[in-house]
């Protein structure tokens, strides 16, 4: 008996040995999985999100999520797909060791693998959109006093709530405004749900501020600030909010004198062209376009077409800082400096051809004080004016000092007899985007065919410059978590992921979706940068270039061409310049984030020495690869920069360059010379904003050369995003010239 239950005993020692053995080998084999994708493909609808798994994730590592395609799906930090337009897209996945965990054997870096994506667009559902009539009354929460605001909107009163239903696509009708909702006329596009237009963020990654927006039937025009560079006043034109092309400029030179000609060390860097305001009178069938260009005085433009017509001049020698245009009866008013208003008309010149007179009728005024409401702004400008339904609305951009950047709106039932205890005003958007962090303002609203609101705000963005974006607006809003209702107040914002509007009033708050517009996408693509062969074999004289060219500041037409080379941008050193600010005919176009990059070719056999030509990359300083020609008559290739902070505004025509390097190749002859520069802007997850440069002799075999220029944007020096610059300029004698074969975009 006894020997019996020692042997059942040691039985069930060792079976329990075994059992631990294996639990231990079990939990070694567990411990040596290695990380590897679940999610091998995904599908998903454009402005729905869906995540990528990954099996067996440790802590010792993290995880890295890069898309191929940006344009049709985007994929956050932590592994979350949106579908940002129908496509396809794959995302690469990493594991990277962290910090401190380096152990033998292990490596620093993995690819995981890779995810396809497809992105398809909605499908056609039923909205359900909530209205004050149909959200229960909330449990009152006390206000926030961060947000000052004259008139407290008001609480909802309904008492009923309806049925959740899934929205059709992440931007819901907006089916309340001030103005009645439109009949589409004859002839209009209807809505096709199954192909609306996105908007990501930024709207435009290029220099666009100060931008204004209307609408005339279903096409969209849009007018901006290109300070010193001319033509000025760009016009662009879509049909959707988002895909934009340059069809116009307003004003073709700007006067002739000196600071605009770049003549006796003057010049109008960061000045010009400014906050352009744009209206259609349907009563004039014209369109009117007003800025004011600081050192010279106010302008208007008239056309009765916007897209090909040229324009009638009219000018008063006054100032009206960021002006905006509205009609009133048979009034005409600008709104400036916020909260001024003037009555203005316009005579015609007597002389054909010329500059008519803007009249003031009576005087100016202030409408009311910009303290209204409790705000305390330090910056206070850029007013846009509507008259919508009972109420004139002006918007203005507002801060309290510090760089972040609010939308206010004030509106009233009177404009030119009002009084001041007859506005009211409200916070209508105080946030950024899930892509830069600082505060978008700075525009106004549009509505379209169907009867849908957008605003339009721009957002700083470092070297880039100030670039735009499009909102959802809903001038119905009940804020269910705080109890409050902004009934005709266009509150600007975004939709969530259930289709719900989240208006942001909070610096720390962030616009996190692409925004699916109400509009039919346009087959178009953007066209505000593109190539030129410069081939232009029917230009004669007063003819344009194409439309994304502008000059720096007037061009000087007696030594520039396209003719006398064919197929060849000349340009002529007429005078003596000194350095690239004082350069004439420098052409210039926009760069585009988050990368982008400039080529050209270039024959220089008729440099003169001391001469420089090439391609420049200006922001806040400038920094250029090309050919110098030095004092025996030599050619070489170089790349050099601004030599101290005396840029743009600040500049003087003693300045010299800053050569950082040159090569060793003797440029021979008529021998074309390759230049490229490659740009990389900040976006919210890399700060970059630099420039590299590089030259060929072949057009094939690219090398690099000297410094990274790190690209800025500065106020004090030209006020603009980063350009590319064609250039040649003399620093010894006139006379040289040299001939640019193409530029190219990528």
């Amino acid at each position: 008996m006894q020997i019996a239950s020692r042997k059942v005993i040691a039985g069930l020692m060792v079976l329990a040995l075994c059992i631990t053995t294996l639990s231990s080998a079990g939990s070694d084999v567990e411990a040596k999985a290695k990380a590897s994708l679940k999610t091998k493909k995904i599908s998903v609808k454009v402005g729905k999100k869906k995540s990528i798994l990954i099996k067996n994730k440790t802590k010792k590592y993290s995880y890295s999520f890069t898309s191929s395609n940006k344009q049709v799906a985007k994929v956050t930090s932590k592994g979350k797909v949106t579908g940002i337009k129908a496509g396809k897209a794959t995302i690469t996945v990493k594991e990277v060791l962290k910090k401190g965990k380096k152990k033998k054997g292990k490596k620093k870096k993995r690819t995981l693998g890779k995810v396809k994506v497809t992105v398809t667009g909605m499908k056609k559902k039923n909205v359900a959109t909530p209205t004050p009539e149909t959200v229960n009354k909330a449990t009152p929460t006390a206000t926030p006093t961060a947000t000052p605001s004259a008139t407290a909107p008001v609480e909802p009163t309904a008492s009923a709530t309806p049925a959740a239903s899934e929205p059709a696509t992440p931007t819901p009708i907006v089916t309340r405004s001030p103005a009645p909702r439109p009949t589409l006329a004859p002839g209009m596009p209807e809505l096709d749900k199954n192909n609306l237009t996105v908007a990501d963020y930024p709207g435009i990654a290029s220099d666009v501020p100060d931008l204004d927006i209307i609408r005339v039937g279903q096409n969209y025009y849009m007018v901006s600030t290109t300070m010193n560079l001319v033509p000025g006043v760009p016009v662009m034109k879509s049909t959707d909010l988002v895909h934009w092309e340059i069809v116009n400029y307003a004003c073709n030179r700007f006067p002739n004198r000196d600071l605009f000609n770049l003549e006796n060390g003057q010049q109008t860097y960061k000045n010009g062209s400014w906050a352009a305001s744009l209206k259609y009178n349907e009563k004039t069938k014209l369109f009117y376009v007003i800025y004011n260009v600081n050192n010279d005085g106010f302008y208007c433009y008239t056309t009765p077409d916007i897209e090909n017509g040229t324009w009638k001049a009219y000018y008063i020698q006054t100032s009206f800082h960021d002006p905006a245009l509205i009609f009133d009866g048979d009034g005409m008013y600008v709104i400036y400096n916020g909260n001024n208003i003037q009555k203005i008309s316009l005579k015609e010149s007597s002389a054909e051809g010329g500059i008519g007179k803007v009249v003031k009728e009576g005087g100016s005024r202030a409408l009311f004080n910009k303290t209204l409401g409790g705000f305390k702004w330090s910056l206070w400008e850029g007013a846009h004016a509507y008259k919508i339904g009972d109420y004139y609305y002006l918007m203005i951009i507002g801060s309290y000092g510090s760089w972040f950047r609010r939308e206010v709106c004030y509106r009233s039932k009177k404009l030119y007899d009002s009084k001041a205890s007859d506005w009211e005003a409200q916070l209508i958007f105080e946030g950024s985007t899930y892509e830069y962090g600082t505060g978008i303002a700075q525009g106004g609203i549009v509505d379209t065919i169907y009867g849908d609101w957008y605003g339009f705000l721009f957002q700083d963005h470092d070297g880039l410059g100030r670039v735009p974006s499009i909102l959802a607006v809903n001038w119905d809003y009940v804020d269910t978590k705080n109890n409050k209702y902004y009934p005709d107040w266009p509150m600007m914002g975004y939709y969530d992921d259930k289709g719900n509007f989240v208006n942001c009033l909070g610096t720390s708050q962030k616009v996190k979706n692409p925004l699916t517009i109400q509009l039919n996408k346009s087959d178009k693509e953007n066209y505000i940068v593109g190539d030129d062969d410069f081939s232009y074999p029917d230009f004669k004289e007063g003819d344009s270039l194409k439309k994304v060219w502008q000059w720096n500041h007037n061009p000087d037409d007696a030594n520039w061409s396209v003719t006398e080379n064919p197929g060849y941008y000349r340009i002529k050193n007429g005078k003596v310049a000194g350095n690239i600010w004082f350069a004439r005919n420098s052409l210039t176009q926009r760069t585009v984030g988050p990368n982008f990059t400039s080529e050209t070719c270039v024959l220089t056999e008729n440099m003169k020495p001391g001469d420089y030509a090439g391609l420049a990359a200006i922001s806040a300083h400038y920094g250029m690869v090309g050919v110098k020609c030095d004092e025996n008559g030599n050619r070489y290739v170089f790349q050099g920069c601004n030599s101290d902070t005396n840029s743009g505004a600040k500049a003087k025509k003693e300045d010299k360059i800053k050569e950082n390097a040159v090569s060793k190749e003797k440029i021979e002859g008529n021998a074309p010379v390759y230049l490229k520069i490659e740009y990389a802007f900040n976006t919210g997850k890399t700060r970059a904003d630099r420039a590299n440069f590089f030259y060929s002799l072949d057009g094939e075999n690219w090398k690099s050369i000297g410094e990274t220029f790190s690209l800025g944007f500065d106020t004090a020096t030209t006020f603009m995003g980063t350009r590319s610059w064609l250039v040649n300029y003399a620093t010894k004698e006139a006379g040289g010239y040299v001939d640019f074969d193409y530029y190219k975009v990528k």
